[in-house]
């Protein structure tokens, strides 16, 4: 894989961060999927090695299809910023997936280094050091050339955590990211021991009952708008009534997104924290969904993006956003 010239030179900066810093906090985004937790513990993997302080933090408990991976049982909902030397992210597409800045300001103060992982379009270098490629298919791609650019050695739990991401972020290297490039990197990490069947297996074969009931309620509540947009959503009363949590609707936007002649789909789903989040998938070519997403304070890539507002979900002849400011409620049109 080529690394870009922009890319190498923001590598070097974040070895120098690296080898400055003692204590490292790595982020990442709220609701934390396959790549961002295998990207996080991938780099913790290998700063640990070379005997730094590592602490892996997200506003959001793992997910149960990324409990499995070396450390993930060790993360934090929280930590004391003056406790570290350096503060990096991973897989945060935009500043406010971060979270944490809202209760630590200072992170972004420039005091202290702020390492940006990541691979999405919509990500506006908002750190000191931002090693973000657009056009690679996972955060843990870029990892993996970091890993290479600095002969870090990648041991059985790294390439497993960065497999994990990559194959999470492709479907199971099903989607079009799913390059030739990448299937000699998901060899490589392979050959140094990844399983890919057991990352497999527990990223998307593994569906305890109470999913499958919110999976239910999801489906059932498809439906095509006349723009040709397979639209769902999903409330705090779902996850009550199942048992399921948000972490549960991981997975059911890929059937969704099977919908023949769809141009693509949309699940609204509420969180524990009086958010909307919206998620979208696409199949086609002459969609970018970044930008439907960027109309609501989003982004992510062409074909998989999302949003988050703060509101609330309510039923009419379509679902509508109920979108709090101040205080104040009101209905937003997001056409679905």
């Amino acid at each position: 894989m080529m690394i870009s010239d922009s890319l190498n030179s923001e590598f070097h900066k974040a070895k120098k961060v690296f080898d400055a810093a003692e204590r490292i906090v790595i982020i990442s985004h709220r609701n934390p999927d396959g790549d961002a937790v295998g990207t996080n513990l991938a780099l913790r993997h290998g700063l640990e090695a070379l005997g730094k302080t590592v602490v892996s933090a997200c506003v959001d408990s793992v997910p149960a299809n990324s409990v499995y991976l070396k450390k993930a049982d060790s993360f934090v909902l929280d930590f004391n910023y003056e406790d570290f030397d350096a503060v990096v992210s991973v897989d945060c597409g935009s500043l406010k997936l971060v979270q944490f800045h809202e209760s630590k300001p200072e992170i972004l103060s420039g005091e202290k280094p702020f390492v940006n992982f990541d691979h999405h379009e919509s990500n506006d270098n908002f750190g000191t050091v931002n090693p973000v490629d657009p056009d690679a298919c996972a955060t843990a791609c870029v990892l993996y050339r970091f890993f290479k650019f600095l002969d870090w050695k990648i041991n059985i739990d790294t390439a497993t955590a960065l497999l994990h991401g990559v194959y999470f972020d492709t479907g199971g290297m099903m989607h079009s990211n799913a390059t030739a490039d990448v299937f000699r990197l998901v060899g490589d990490l392979m050959m140094k021991g990844a399983n890919v069947q057991k990352i497999s297996k527990e990223l998307f074969h593994t569906t305890p009952v109470n999913k499958l009931r919110l999976w239910g309620r999801i489906m059932e509540r498809a439906y095509v708008n006349d723009d040709g947009v397979t639209v769902s959503a999903v409330n705090r009363a779902d996850y009550e009534a199942t048992g399921a949590t948000p972490n549960d609707t991981g997975g059911v936007i890929d059937y969704l997104n099977a919908v023949p002649g769809s141009k693509y789909c949309v699940l609204l789903s509420e969180d524990d924290n009086e958010r909307v989040k919206g998620s979208l998938r696409t199949q086609r070519d002459d969609v970018n969904l970044s930008e439907v997403a960027g109309q609501w304070g989003g982004g992510g890539h062409p074909k998989a993006s999302g949003f988050g507002v703060k509101g609330k979900l309510e039923p009419v002849m379509s679902w509508k956003v109920m979108q709090e400011e101040d205080g104040d409620e009101h209905g937003v049109d997001l056409k679905f």
